[in-house]
Order: C-alpha cells, then sequence, then structure tokens
C-alpha cells in the first residue's frame, strides 16, 4: 500500500516536540519495513498534497481550521484515516470529550461544560459541587500553563474563568477532583497494546501532576480501562490514543483526559508496530 503521514506542527507539542517526531517516524519505519511505500508531509501541507493514490493516511495533525478545510473539501474522497479527521476535531474540545464519555457510560469526574457565561452541559447541578475543581481550556491541548488550573475556592474558580475570557477563551470544562493514584495510559484499538504507568515517574508538561501527591499503589484492572477506552475510541473514531485516569482507593477508576495520538514516548517501540498494524487494519 502507499500510505501518507501527516506529522504534527511544532505549537501543538508542547515540550514534546521530539518525542512526537519520534513516534511519526516510528511509525512510518515500521510500515516501511512492512513492505509499505509511506510519504511523509507536516501538517500544513495536507490542502496541497494531492492524496489520490494513497490508500491509508495516517495523522497527528491538530490545526482545526486545516483538518475541517480538509474535511469540507474532500471528506468523500480520502482514503481510511487514523485517526479520523471528525475524531481529532472532537478531542480537541475536552468538553465535547466529557460530554459524550457521559453518553457511553466512561466513568469520569463530575463536570461542567461551559461556553461563555453559558453551561452547554453538566454531569449534576451546579450547586452539588465540591471544591477541589480543575478548570481547563476545553478547546485545545494545554499549550500554557494556565490552560489547566487547580482551584480550591470559588474565588480561585471566578480568577480562572476571568483569565481565559482575557485570552479569548470562550470554551470550558471544570472537573471535580479526584483522590487517588494518577496513571497515564497509551492504547490502539483493535490491537491488543495497551500501556500505563504512574505520572510520578514520567515526563510533565507543567508539573501538575504532582497535586495527586504520590502514588499509593491500588490494586485495579488495567484490562477493565483498555476495555472502556477501546469502546470510547471505537465510537469517535480515534483508534491511537492516550490519556489520564486516576485510581482511587477501591480500585475504581475515572478517566480525566483522554487524547488522540500521543507521544507514545515511554512505549514507543512497542506503540509503533501496533499502530503500523491498525493502520494496516484500516476502520
Amino acid at each position: 500500500m502507499t500510505i501518507l503521514g501527516i506529522s504534527r506542527g511544532a505549537i501543538y507539542s508542547p515540550n514534546l516536540t521530539s518525542s512526537d517526531a519520534a513516534i511519526f517516524q516510528a511509525v512510518a519505519q515500521q510500515l516501511q519495513e512492512r513492505g509499505h511505500h509511506v510519504d511523509c508531509i507536516a501538517e500544513d501541507a495536507m490542502l496541497s498534497y494531492d492524496h489520490s493514490h494513497c490508500h491509508r493516511i495516517f495523522t497527528m495533525a491538530r490545526d482545526t481550521t486545516t483538518i475541517r478545510t480538509l474535511q469540507a473539501e474532500a471528506a468523500d474522497r480520502l482514503p481510511t484515516t487514523l485517526n479520523s479527521l471528525s475524531g481529532i476535531i472532537t478531542c480537541t474540545s475536552k468538553g465535547t470529550v466529557a460530554s459524550l464519555m457521559l453518553l457511553h457510560d466512561i466513568p469520569q469526574p463530575d463536570f461542567i461544560y461551559g461556553y461563555g457565561q453559558t453551561i452547554t452541559k453538566s454531569s449534576k447541578p451546579r450547586d452539588q459541587f465540591r471544591f477541589p475543581l480543575w478548570v481547563k481550556n476545553s478547546v485545545s491541548s494545554a499549550i500554557l500553563a494556565g490552560d489547566t488550573v487547580y482551584c480550591t475556592n470559588e474565588a480561585e474558580l471566578h480568577a480562572a474563568l476571568q483569565d481565559f475570557q482575557r485570552r479569548d477563551i470562550d470554551e470550558w470544562l471544570v472537573q471535580e477532583h479526584v483522590k487517588g493514584d494518577l496513571i497515564k495510559f497509551y492504547g490502539v484499538e483493535g490491537t491488543d497494546f495497551f500501556y500505563w504507568y504512574y505520572a510520578s515517574q514520567g515526563h510533565s508538561k507543567f508539573g501538575l501532576e504532582a497535586i495527586n501527591g504520590k502514588e499509593q499503589g491500588f490494586t485495579f484492572d488495567a484490562n477493565a480501562i483498555k476495555e472502556a477506552v477501546d469502546c470510547f475510541a471505537h465510537h469517535i473514531h480515534v483508534p491511537i490514543y492516550g490519556g489520564d485516569a486516576v485510581i482511587d482507593s477501591h480500585g475504581g477508576f475515572r478517566i480525566i483526559d483522554f487524547n488522540d495520538f500521543p507521544s507514545f514516548s515511554v512505549c514507543r517501540e512497542q506503540a509503533a508496530k501496533a499502530i503500523a498494524l491498525r493502520i494496516e487494519a484500516g476502520q
């Protein structure tokens, strides 16, 4: 097959540019070793590239304007694309992800999803939420430290939302803080691949993982997390994924973040093999 790979722009890889590039290159190499021809382009070349000869596309692109333009101009002519363009767009809105996880009964913290001054979706009445809370810029991956804020009282919550307003960020997500062990996970839906580790043992963009404190080693079923997240990934057509979860003292889990095509930096070799197999399989 001829396969097109679209890399991620540096602006969407804060402190992770080399790691994102490394998994992209590792997947391309795996595909080449499996006998496929792989063309690689940057995401700002998506609209000008003639993809008519391609059988598959794998993409790490995050530029929503370009992705939406490609959807509008060529969606019906694109080969199988992993992750799907619609799935990538879904993942650029944390509020949309939370709302869809609620719809599909995926365990997560209680949340409020808002746009401007309007609450768009809430998992329970506003007056039932208790501090501490997390306030997140809902419209993109965290690029600045201020895109994810830990709030212990109403004044801090108000200040965080005011800062979003000053930065012209209209879409926001508030999540209740969940106490427990914070883990990061990576998976490829449709394969056996699933990898997790404690957040304290890996790279941190902004150091916020320290708020959960040292992990206690609570026992939990990793297969149950994979099953739940694979189900969600299947529904939104994002088979190549990563995220964060909190494990409570009873072994229960809550998904607190879900991302399309992460860097897989701690398990790159295994992940690249699984991703290549998933690309071959198609949708």
